[in-house]
């Protein structure tokens, strides 16, 4: 079965947008719809929306707090009738791999749900869910079957636009502006455009669901010697080639090394595991790609892949290297290693994650990872908020030597803590509700731009920019009364939490805010 989904939100970054409606259409293989269903949910305290997603969405301020269902309800709820599907299911949207996916993930996540489930195990017989991603549909069929869609309008850089509007209007799927960003009509402009690829470009469709899953991404690179790789950025290929697979990365089952054989292995097969770590960390004259196995890569096999061939291409050749590559397996267990360490240094040099919400990927020993769970699935099934306060403030005695081992577990009972507070705060001890203002107001009026949240700051900058620019198509019909509603919006916040930073004079700061220029502004907002 398939399961196309859409999430509307607070805002755009992957870590700190909570979901405010998220609708389903549970399709069959032929995209006939069986089933569908639609959530929503009120907005936590601690997660600013930005103006931005609230004039997209059509989210009112008045909207964000009348929902019957907290974040952690909903998502509980999302959670139980997925899972309660007994055969696996593919999960598709549009550009969802590049944002619904890791919100969702997210969204899981900071209410103590197992991140994965999209990609989860869910029979007895190991067969696992998977996922797609229509406008990478759309993106192939440009590429590897060009014409069978319409993409004639444009974006800012001179390439088809892929905007899910723009591709239905041009190929007969209705999206009214009236229906657009409501999460169901979202889906049901998103199945209809699969349909068109269904039938214009079938064997785009048939390979995408192939690649959907860990385990037909598997079969796909068994299969095939050589194939075509490509990926994209604004809707044009940034990377197109004739590749061969080499070796996962070592201790990842999901991440795989191609090798583009336009390029003579012959030098790279003599390289030392140090060497090739250098190569793989190198932004020039690098011949191996590392993909996710997981998200849907574009391969294709040789025999479609004629639109991207160039004249030059030498099969025959191709086909040698592949074979050469293939039987040395000397270097492809260096690669495997090499490409373990280039990962390793990546984590290393990134910058240090700090808040709860950056840590969802943080590894976690098994046994370490089990305890969590069984606490986790406690404190979602208890009968009371009362039982589940009893469960966040027990955490650090129950993780006593765990937390010695890895002090940043503490986020769980962070979370943990920020549900008792949204759902039943009298459930907290006075000082506990104190502290949760106080996280509340530090982060909402973070006066630094740099920050990954949403900030009263940044909100305001952003709604001067829409003022500025009310002639871009995107704010045309934002309505005066629209900005004037959302000013004293985030005023009211401001005046509600400031009380909770001592040193916040709300005078100075909004006497510092007017003296802004929207060009600034609209450089510092995200």
């Amino acid at each position: 079965m398939l399961a196309f989904y859409d999430t509307e939100t607070t805002g755009l970054g992957e870590n700190f947008t909570q979901i405010l409606q998220i609708g389903w259409l549970f399709t069959d293989g032929d995209l006939n719809i069986r089933s569908s269903k639609k959530s929503n949910c009120r907005n936590s305290p601690w997660e600013l929306p930005s103006p931005e997603a609230l004039l997209t969405t059509g989210f009112t301020p008045h909207d964000l707090k009348t929902s019957k269902n907290s974040n952690f309800e909903m998502m509980q709820e999302v959670n139980g009738w997925l899972r309660s599907h007994r055969k696996p299911l593919i999960f598709i949207g549009y550009n969802s791999l590049g944002f619904d996916e890791p919100v969702m993930a997210q969204n899981f996540y900071q209410n103590l749900l197992p991140p994965g489930l999209t990609t989860s195990k869910i029979s007895a017989n190991g067969q696992s869910n998977g996922r797609a991603d229509v406008m990478r549909m759309v993106q192939m069929a440009l590429l590897y079957m060009p014409g069978a869609l319409k993409l004639d309008i444009l974006n800012y850089y001179g390439t088809p636009s892929m905007t899910l509007k723009n591709v239905a209007r041009q190929n007969g799927v209705a999206l009214p502006d009236s229906d657009a960003h409501d999460a169901l009509n979202d889906i049901r402009a998103t199945v209809g455009v699969a349909r068109v690829i269904q039938k214009t470009a079938p064997q785009i469709w048939d390979q995408s669901i192939k690649l959907a899953t860990l385990d037909g991404v598997n079969k796909f690179l068994d299969d095939h010697d050589i194939f075509t790789f490509a990926s994209f950025m604004y809707g044009k290929p940034r990377v197109s080639s004739v590749m061969t697979s080499l070796a996962e990365n070592e201790g990842d089952s999901t991440t795989q090394a191609l090798f583009d054989l336009r390029t003579d292995p012959a030098r790279y097969m003599t390289m030392t595991v140090d060497e090739l770590k250098n190569v793989f960390l190198s932004n020039n004259d690098n011949p191996f790609v590392m993909v996710r196995k997981d998200e849907q890569p574009v391969l294709m096999p040789m025999e479609l892949s004629d639109p991207v061939l160039k004249p030059e291409d030498d099969i025959a050749l191709y086909k040698k290297r592949a074979e050469a590559i293939k039987t040395d397996k000397a270097f492809l267990a260096n690669v495997a290693k090499a490409a373990l360490l280039a990962s390793q240094e990546q984590l290393a040099a990134a910058p240090a994650l700090s808040e709860p919400e950056t840590m969802i990927n943080k590894e976690v020993p098994a046994p370490v990872q089990a305890k969590l769970d069984a606490w986790a699935k406690e404190f979602r099934e208890a009968e009371t908020w009362h039982d589940r306060a009893v469960l966040a403030n027990g955490f650090s005695a129950r993780f006593k030597d765990e937390l010695a081992a890895d002090p940043t577990l503490q986020r769980y009972e962070e979370f943990a803590t920020r549900l008792v507070f949204e759902n039943a705060k009298d459930e907290l001890t006075a000082a506990q509700q104190l502290d949760m203002n106080k996280f509340i107001a530090a982060r909402i009026l973070n006066d630094d731009f740099r920050v990954p949240y949403m900030t009263i700051a940044k909100a305001r900058a952003e709604l001067e920019k829409i003022e500025k620019y009310r002639t871009d198509p995107r704010w045309k019909d934002v309505t005066t009364d629209e900005i004037a509603t959302l000013k004293k919006y985030y005023t009211s916040l401001e005046t509600l939490y400031a009380p909770y930073v001592p040193s916040y004079d709300i005078k100075e700061h909004r006497k510092e805010h007017r003296s802004v220029k929207p060009r600034d502004a609209a450089l510092c907002c995200c």
